[in-house]
């Protein structure tokens, strides 16, 4: 059993419509090519009409902030992002879900990932980087991003976090993080191998992650990581996995495919 083959569970709170919504699009500015989606409307079964939209972010340079909101404009979650103007490389800045939705079945966290991810893929984007939280690792993970971390201190922190591992289906991994943990001790003057060692232990917690997303109903809590770390999301990435994306896409009626 792989990640992929995890059912997706049901948008509960959400009405499909009765014909699916093909998203619409304008350039970012003019003499632009990159291109942002026009106010996408959705229909919850709690809160009425929502809408996802894309605006300029003005406290910081090329930042933009993708919003959930309500008709009386109030903010139910956000992502911010950066676009590279040349190569329309996206680094994904927070994503935030109000405190009193998460973990409620709203889906708010999901629907911002769909719309960052359609974002990129429309742009021809190489990737989303992001920094993830340690309690968000797992989140970020069930959407296909990987570890992809180059900073010794993160990767030593990813091995600790691994090797604190007590379960017994993790005694492999957790053998192999003390491994490579033990390694980056003795060769921590030999930069080659240490930048060989980050490309290993990003390896690792990827087979580490999606073990623990099969077999544990609440991955955060019964195998928690105890620091964040990069991750990444590319392009082809997306394309190998574009079924899963598409029926994410399909199960809020929206006439987006990869």
């Amino acid at each position: 059993m792989n990640v992929s083959s995890i059912p997706l569970k049901k948008a509960l709170y959400w009405e499909k419509p009765a014909e699916k919504i093909k998203p619409l699009w304008k350039k970012f500015a003019q003499n632009d090519n990159r291109v942002i989606f026009e106010e996408y409307n959705l229909k919850n079964k709690i809160f009425g009409n929502l809408s996802v939209s894309i605006r300029k972010n003005e406290e910081g340079f090329n930042r933009w902030v993708i919003e959930i909101k309500n008709s009386l404009n109030k903010v139910f979650g956000k992502e911010i992002i950066s676009m590279d103007t040349d190569n329309k490389a996206i680094t994904g800045l927070d994503i935030i879900v109000e405190p009193e939705y998460r973990q409620k079945g709203f889906n708010f966290g999901e629907l911002l990932r769909l719309f960052s991810v359609m974002e990129m893929h429309k742009n021809n984007s190489p990737f989303i980087k992001i920094y993830s939280k340690n309690t968000a690792i797992y989140f970020h993970s069930k959407y296909k991003f990987a570890p992809c971390n180059t900073a010794f201190a993160y990767r030593n922190r990813i091995l600790e976090s691994m090797a604190q591992n007590k379960s017994n289906d993790f005694e492999d991994l957790v053998q192999k993080a003390k491994n490579l943990r033990e390694l980056s001790r003795t060769t921590k003057d030999i930069p080659e191998k240490q930048r060989e060692l980050c490309i290993e232990t990003n390896n690792l917690a990827g087979e580490y992650i999606k073990r623990v997303l099969i077999n544990s109903q609440n991955p955060q809590n019964q195998h928690p990581f105890c620091y964040g770390m990069d991750m990444i999301l590319t392009r082809e990435n997306i394309i190998k996995n574009k079924d899963f994306f598409n029926n994410l896409f399909a199960k809020y009626g929206i006439d987006y495919k990869i």
